[in-house]
């Protein structure tokens, strides 16, 4: 090399930093094991994160109580609307990281983490603060019947207090998952998930001598696990012990141009999560029209289906960092063959789960003990939904990927259209004007995931996502 030659971020990287942190092995002989390895503490991880809401589904519905069913779906869908912010910064988090890793450079990895932990700090406190005083409007607003609304008022009042550490630990998760270690948000989730259900059952029944609290008790449960997973992720950053060093000096320094670009990758993304969950919130509205058996039949639906929604979560995580070093490393074919991987593992999987779901969801419900219409309609829901499981897998995998390359618009754009016509006019047409009831709001919800991951798997074909780091433009 002349003495004049340029030196790149990743030659420097070594020069000043000779014990620079490891990174993914992206060799073609090995990608399926490095995939592998990365993904598999991030689906437990998910799993566990859908066992939790899963255990309290169970709690609830040992509550004997239609209208408490009903409340914490409710409520459970205003956190959900809450949570979409920070799932699009945490992904945005886990590329730029990614990225940055994959060039060798360690120290923009580490700054982007910082402001994008100081934005989740200053989210989370608006929406706790908003979410708080306009609790019981919202849930008026979706129709609840004033038993369900008042249950869940109180209910969400106390669970928005998870979100102060709770959902900040999503980022601080994120940017773990970008650096290649999923292994140390597995151990946080396993640990804070445990707490979850031990505190929940305990607080509702009142074990020993405790009170019963019944759905608040639950939410108290939340709160406690939450916000210990929280205090347990910083730290791990704060030490730097994990690859990356983030002390919480950095969240208060002020980085404009380090924010900016934050901002510019996760907005979009933070507008698609946000459609999502208002559009769920929207058909959700629609399922409140049909009564409050209904509802309680498709929040435990919904329940059980998210087993294999949070498992595609949790490999789309790796995808995304598994994509996002691939391509700071300007390996574009590498992370082409990332996400192809992840297509394939995700077809295969939802598949064979797809047939569980179509055979054994009317035996499955039963451990529920809710009542027997509520188990019916349950049932005939997840047989439904057998029919979506592999197009909403794929469609999940596929935008991790996308945001790991630094393309949130694309699936922004997708999700746009295909909430219009299909989750909002596909699922009133079906369960209202035809009145399919719940059958229909399910079976419009499969339309919907079956045309996203079509346009999806488009923009995956055409490539510009490629280009995108390598010009600069995320």
């Amino acid at each position: 090399m002349s003495v004049h030659a340029p030196i790149d971020a990743r030659t420097m990287a070594r020069l000043v930093h000779p014990a620079a942190p490891a990174r993914l092995d992206l060799r073609e002989e090995q990608l399926s094991a490095t995939i592998w390895w990365l993904a598999l503490p991030a689906i437990l991880e998910t799993l566990l994160f859908s066992a939790v809401h899963f255990a309290d589904t169970l709690i609830v519905g040992w509550l004997h109580s239609e209208s408490a069913l009903a409340a914490a779906l409710l409520g459970g869908v205003v956190m959900w609307l809450a949570t979409a912010p920070f799932m699009a910064l945490s992904a945005a988090a886990t590329s730029l990281v990614a990225r940055g890793w994959g060039e060798g450079d360690f120290e923009s990895a580490r700054r982007c983490a910082a402001q994008a932990l100081a934005m989740a700090f200053s989210f989370a406190l608006v929406i706790y603060t908003v979410g708080w005083l306009l609790a019981e409007r919202i849930l008026t607003a979706m129709g609840g019947e004033p038993e369900v609304v008042a249950l869940g008022t109180a209910f969400l009042r106390v669970i928005l207090g998870s979100i102060l550490l709770g959902l900040p630990m999503m980022i601080a998760n994120g940017i773990l998952r970008g650096t290649g270690n999923t292994k140390t948000p597995l151990r946080i989730s396993a640990i804070m998930n445990v707490t979850n259900i031990v505190i929940s059952a305990a607080l509702a029944f009142g074990w020993g001598p405790l009170p019963a609290m019944g759905l608040v008790g639950v939410a108290w449960g939340t709160v406690a696990a939450r916000t210990l997973g929280g205090l347990m992720a910083l730290s791990v950053l704060e030490l730097g012990r994990s690859g990356i060093h983030v002390p919480l000096r950095e969240f208060f320094t002020l980085r404009p141009a380090v924010l900016r670009r934050v901002w510019h990758l996760a907005s979009p993304a933070m507008l698609e999560r946000s459609l999502n969950s208002f559009a769920h919130l929207i058909f959700l509205t629609i399922v409140t029209m049909l009564g409050t058996t209904v509802l309680a039949a498709h929040n435990i639906a919904v329940q059980v289906e998210s087993i294999v929604y949070m498992s595609a979560m949790g490999l789309g995580m790796a995808i995304t960092a598994g994509v996002g070093q691939a391509v700071g490393a300007g390996q574009s074919a590498a992370a082409e063959r990332v996400m192809r991987l992840g297509f394939r593992w995700t077809g295969f999987a939802a598949l064979a789960l797809g047939v569980a779901f179509a055979l054994f969801a009317r035996s499955g419900v039963v451990i529920f003990g809710a009542t027997p219409d509520v188990l019916r309609l349950a049932a005939m829901a997840l047989q439904i939904a057998s029919l979506e499981l592999v197009p909403m897998g794929w469609s999940i995998v596929l935008t991790g990927g996308l945001h790991g390359a630094g393309d949130t618009r694309s699936p922004l754009r997708i999700m746009i259209w295909c909430t219009i016509l299909f989750r909002f006019g596909g699922v009133y047409l079906l369960a209202i004007a035809l009145e399919w009831g719940l059958a229909g709001v399910w079976i419009g919800t499969a339309i919907f995931w079956a045309f996203r991951a079509l346009l999806l798997r488009a923009v995956m074909h055409r490539g510009a996502w490629k280009e995108i780091h390598a010009r600069g433009l995320a």
